[in-house]
């Protein structure tokens, strides 16, 4: 096989023509260097239509977007970032295909930071891919944005949803959750919680997505009862279970604590009803005959 597609391979890259590749030095590391370029029929499209545009200047200039590591070694794709003059957005830098817009790497690596983000915290992230831990969140939210549309809208079809509260930060600050039961995904989240945050929720869905909620779960707050009136008055209102246990084990516990309290207290009379009936019989002498 040769080199270049070999690269290709590696890459999981299809549409680009590999030009070199060489190991450079930065500070005490070396790294591989892929000098790349798109094919000619994906040159001068613009990264939000992808539509054939007409180049607005002929810049030379390098630019490198950060790939997923050959073992040890961090590579990194190098091409030139040309800029283009869409009609429907304007003079805008050049689409290539393998990286997002205004992204710094490529697809397979955010593919692979999010999912890692999924399962553990952004500082082992950070130092699992050698970037800075508030790059994690950045990637993330791209390739959140990247998957919401290309997905159907979270917000259609909606017939059962479930609502809660839950804390973070040592339990500190709180923040509302909406899920979908249908399957099983989270739907919208928002800091905070009350009726005030939870109305964002209502207000971002379309009247016709808001009636055709069926169902929602959520534990006794008043002011989830409240959204759910204002906002879905033909829904039906349903505990969820795990309130229901939580709310049986705390009914238990307290009725365990009363039965303490009062073995403990049933104790203390028994204890001083001994006492008193020793009180009351007279001591007796014991006299020699």
């Amino acid at each position: 096989m040769h080199t270049t597609s070999l690269i290709k391979q590696l890459l999981k890259l299809k549409k680009i023509v590999i030009e070199e590749a060489y190991f450079e030095t930065v500070g005490e590391e070396e790294i591989l260097v892929i000098r790349a370029r798109p094919m000619i029929r994906d040159t001068h499209r613009c990264p939000l239509c992808g539509k054939r545009c007409q180049g607005y200047d002929s810049s030379r200039k390098l630019r490198r977007w950060r790939s997923l590591d050959f073992g040890s070694v961090r590579v990194y794709i190098e091409a030139p970032s040309p800029r283009v003059t869409c009609p429907e957005h304007g003079v805008i830098v050049a689409k290539v295909p393998w990286a997002r817009h205004s992204s710094d790497y490529t697809y397979d690596f955010e593919t692979a930071v999010t999912w890692l983000a999924l399962h553990t915290t952004a500082q082992d992230v950070s130092e699992y891919f050698r970037i800075k831990w508030h790059t994690v969140g950045s990637i993330a939210r791209r390739v959140q944005e990247s998957l919401e549309k290309e997905q159907p809208n979270r917000f259609d079809d909606l017939e059962e949803i479930g609502i809660d509260e839950t804390s973070y930060k040592k339990g500190h600050k709180y923040m509302t959750v909406v899920i979908n039961h249908k399957t099983g995904q989270l739907i919208w989240a928002n800091k905070g919680h009350g009726k005030e945050v939870l109305s964002g929720f209502f207000q971002s869905l379309t009247a016709e997505q808001r009636a055709k909620i069926k169902y929602v779960t959520a534990d006794g707050a008043r002011w989830i009862a409240d959204c759910i009136s204002e906002y879905c008055p033909t829904a039906e209102r349903c505990i969820d279970p795990f309130h229901v246990v939580a709310w049986a084990n705390d009914c238990l516990d307290e009725v365990r604590r009363a039965t303490v309290r009062q073995a403990k207290k049933d104790a203390t009379e028994v204890k001083k009803a001994e006492r008193s009936k020793k009180k009351r019989i007279p001591k007796t002498r014991n006299t020699p005959y």
